[in-house]
């Protein structure tokens, strides 16, 4: 089968998922290009601490709490045409983000009151994050939803996969941009300067968003939405479920984001390298996430968990040391970060051996729920984590961040290794069929 096939539809297909799927190549090119370029902008130009990036991230994180606004907005708009709009209000938000050292007359009343706590840099950057992100997650959201009822129940799933691509695509595309803009204009080059790099950067990502994303809703045909409801059930014996999800999703969070804000911040790495970073580790993720479900399934859930957290505890232990004085700025143990943050992704591929597992021993509706509350845990990691990381960056440096990533990876391996006769031994009688 060749790889284009991924991205064909066929004559069945509603025309406006073909929309969805191009829309959605676009929303993942835009928040991988934010992504992999907000921690260099944040540290060099905009001149944040580990604090205040961490506010940033918190912020942009809670728009998962404002899905009512787009119920609201559904029951006058469209799907189809509200993809358009999101995607237009994500290119906007990028463009935004350029202008984010600068003061805006429209927030004067915020300096006012929280001027004095965090910079205006802090404040700009973290609302056009909140933009970006309440556009992008609640784009997948009503996505995902056109696509349910606008296909059979027997080609969802192939429907799916083929949105999947896109986005796959959206997103490397967004990291290969960033990577190759910055090598190609590398602050040490001096062919263009740092503070002008990101306007460019923020401008090819963000207007194709813009006009495409009002043309496509210009075009967009009415239809309406649908409401699903999931049972939700929280069990004593999912504890360990709860807890590798919650903590899994913090280690992720230190290593990924606090990890390369690290190297900027010590070694100065420029755009290029960081872009670079994030390219590798969406590049293993696609090529080796088959690889990895084969390991998962033929060694067994509990096995891979204990490898993941094993060199997740080494790798914070390589960061660790990294910190210290006696490594300093010229080190070539800056290259070593980079190998690592980039090869962390592919232990991240064995983060569904936690929902897998769990399968097993849960009824079909404790599966919805426990799919539900995953999510959940994962929303509240976001918020709850970046912030909690700056302040202890600031307080007792990265070292004491790193650490803090470090027993969560102890605490995750600790429940993998009970985790299987927890379950085993329970009440309920080991595994449950389903049928």
């Amino acid at each position: 089968m060749s790889m284009f096939s991924y991205f064909k539809f066929d004559d069945r297909t509603d025309p406006k998922i073909k929309t969805a799927a191009r829309l959605s190549f676009l929303a993942f090119f835009g928040a991988a290009g934010w992504l992999s370029s907000i921690i260099n902008f944040s540290r060099s130009v905009l001149e944040l601490d580990a604090f205040n990036f961490g506010i940033v991230l918190t912020v942009n994180e809670t728009a998962v709490i404002f899905g009512f606004i787009i119920s609201i907005l559904l029951a006058y708009i469209s799907e189809s045409r509200l993809l358009g709009i999101l995607v237009a209000m994500a290119g906007t938000a990028l463009i935004l983000c350029a202008f984010a050292e600068f003061n805006n007359p429209a927030f004067s009343f915020l300096y006012t009151f929280v001027g004095k706590y965090v910079s205006i840099a802090t404040m700009n950057m973290a609302m056009f994050a909140f933009l970006l992100s309440l556009s992008v997650e609640y784009f997948e959201t009503t996505r995902d939803s056109l696509v349910k009822h606008s296909t059979d129940s027997g080609y969802t799933a192939v429907v799916m996969g083929k949105i999947s691509a896109f986005s796959l695509l959206g997103t490397a595309s967004g990291y290969f941009l960033v990577s190759l803009l910055g090598f190609l204009f590398s602050p040490k080059s001096g062919f263009f300067p740092l503070e002008y790099f990101y306007f460019l950067l923020y401008g090819i990502l963000g207007l194709p968003l813009i006009v495409i994303g009002i043309l496509s809703s210009k075009k967009a045909v009415a239809a309406k939405a649908l409401k699903e409801h999931v049972e939700f059930i929280i069990r004593g014996k999912f504890l360990n479920f709860y807890i590798l999800t919650f903590f899994t999703a913090s280690l992720n969070i230190i290593m990924i984001f606090f990890g390369a804000f690290f190297l900027v911040d010590k070694f100065s790495l420029s755009p290029g390298f960081i872009g670079l970073i994030f390219l590798l580790h969406s590049a293993l993720v696609f090529f080796l996430r088959a690889k990895a479900t084969e390991i998962m399934k033929s060694k067994g859930e509990d096995l891979t968990m204990k490898i993941r957290y094993i060199v997740s505890v080494v790798f914070f232990a390589v960061l660790i040391i990294s910190a210290f004085d006696f490594v300093d700025k010229d080190s070539p143990m800056k290259y070593v970060l980079l190998g690592i943050l980039a090869l962390y992704g592919t232990t991240t591929l064995f983060d569904n051996s936690i929902k897998s597992f769990i399968s097993y021993f849960a009824t079909p509706n404790e599966q919805r729920s426990n799919l539900v509350i995953y999510t959940r845990l994962n929303q509240i990691a976001k918020i709850i984590i970046p912030i909690l990381t700056g302040w202890l960056w600031i307080q007792y440096g990265s070292s004491a961040a790193f650490a803090l990533g470090a027993i969560f990876s102890a605490i995750c391996l600790i429940v993998s290794f009970r985790i299987y006769s927890a379950y085993n031994d329970s009440d309920d009688g080991g595994i449950v069929e389903e049928g």
